[in-house]
């Protein structure tokens, strides 16, 4: 019976085959050279368009926290805001949609 560390090296073994047989096991060669192409770009420019926003609530971003020290991953602290949508968890909340006319 194999063990885990026999199998990690015949595991490396076919990789380092592997690798090696595709960058030595074909011969490439320039036929032709290259070049970008020409384009020529005419406009005018644009405008973005324009939107107003109204705060509806208050609202309040996520406290973050991060310690780091040189070498070393961060650790982060993140204190997420408190959203309640009425719901059970794992359940969606049913909604009723009513069409009006027009």
């Amino acid at each position: 019976m194999a063990t885990w560390k026999g199998t990690q090296k015949r595991i490396l073994h076919a990789a380092i085959a592997g690798a090696l047989m595709a960058l030595l096991g074909c011969e490439v060669e320039k036929t032709a050279d290259g070049e970008m192409p020409s384009v020529d770009v005419d406009a005018e420019a644009g405008q973005m368009p324009e939107y107003e926003i109204v705060k509806t609530q208050e609202g309040e971003m996520p406290d973050v926290d991060v310690d780091a020290d040189p070498g070393k991953l961060p650790e982060y602290d993140v204190d997420m805001v408190d959203v309640d949508v009425d719901a059970d968890p794992g359940q969606l909340p049913e909604y009723e949609v009513v069409k009006t006319e027009e």
